[in-house]
């Protein structure tokens, strides 16, 4: 299947920037408009999807990033934790049973309704830190939100 798709010429860093032939992708409503025609593969790869078919992007790591981690109260006095994504005007609310330490401590949750990994940025992950606590066995970190702990998951992804 992947050899049918046509390569994009469209890159996403580390850091999620895009770059389209080695130039970096500044225009807010061209980055929203990829967004919304993304899709990932079974495979691992992304592409992007419209009415002319499949290109297929080159990713070093996730297209989404963290990129701000806001602690507050919804209005049923509930608290959550809303995340900022780079390059989308869009905040979201996080799933904490997402949350996933990856290798060399990269934290990661699922965004889009659970569609995609996004990755945090360091200012994000320090932010978050601050809500992170140790398991009384030493082993193991978890967030807590209204009286209910949402153990972090580890990986070596």
């Amino acid at each position: 299947m992947i050899a049918e798709l046509t390569p994009s010429g469209i890159r996403v860093d580390e850091n999620g920037d895009w770059f389209y032939n080695g130039s970096r992708i500044f225009r807010a409503e061209i980055l929203e408009a990829f967004y919304e025609k993304l899709e990932l593969l079974p495979t691992g790869e992304y592409v992007l999807c419209d009415s002319k078919g499949r290109c297929l992007l080159e990713v070093a790591d996730t297209p989404f990033v963290v990129s701000r981690v806001d602690r507050q109260l919804d209005g049923a006095g509930r608290e959550r934790i809303r995340i900022g994504l780079k390059n989308l005007s869009r905040a979201e609310t996080l799933d904490p049973d997402t949350l996933v330490s990856g290798k060399d401590n990269v934290m990661y949750c699922k965004t889009a309704q659970g569609r995609f990994p996004a990755r945090f940025s360091r200012p994000a992950y320090y932010q978050l830190a601050d809500f992170i606590r140790e398991d009384e066995s030493g082993r193991g970190f978890f967030l807590e939100l209204n009286g209910k702990r949402h153990p972090i998951k580890i990986s070596e992804r």
